[in-house]
C-alpha cells in the first residue's frame, strides 16, 4: 500500500466496503466533503441511509454520518487514504453511537469496528 502524500485522490463518487455499503461524495472542495451514506446493516435488516460530512488532510480522512431520528445514532470514521495499485482506498475504524433505550444499556450503545473502502 502506498500513501496518497501530496496527491489526495478525487474523492467525488461512490467507494463502497467489505459490507456492501456504499458512500456517495457529491461535492468534494479539496479539504471537505458531502453526500450521502447508504449501510448494507442496520439494526433492523434494512438499508440505512444518511448524510455525510468529512475532511481530509493529505492523507488522513474522517467523516461522520447522522442516522436520523429512527436510529438515534451517528457513526464516525477516521482513517488514511492509500493506494492499492492503481486503486483508490480508504482504511478506516469506526465508532457507531446511538442513544441508549435505558441507562443499563449505556455501554451496548457505543460500538467500533473497521472498514475498507475502494472507490468504484
Amino acid at each position: 500500500m502506498q500513501g496518497a502524500k501530496g496527491a489526495t485522490p478525487e474523492l467525488v463518487g461512490k467507494w463502497e466496503n467489505e459490507l456492501g455499503s456504499v458512500m456517495t461524495i457529491d461535492q468534494f472542495d479539496g479539504v471537505n466533503f458531502s453526500g450521502t451514506y447508504q449501510s448494507a446493516v442496520s439494526s433492523d435488516g434494512q438499508y440505512a441511509t444518511g448524510p455525510i460530512s468529512g475532511t481530509v488532510a493529505e492523507d488522513a480522512i474522517a467523516f461522520t454520518v447522522d442516522w436520523d431520528i429512527a436510529y438515534a445514532s451517528v457513526t464516525s470514521w477516521s482513517g488514511l487514504l492509500l493506494h492499492n495499485g492503481d486503486q483508490a482506498c480508504m482504511y478506516t475504524l469506526w465508532n457507531l453511537s446511538s442513544t441508549p433505550e435505558k441507562e443499563d444499556d449505556f455501554w451496548q450503545s457505543i460500538q467500533a469496528g473497521a472498514d475498507l473502502f475502494a472507490q468504484t
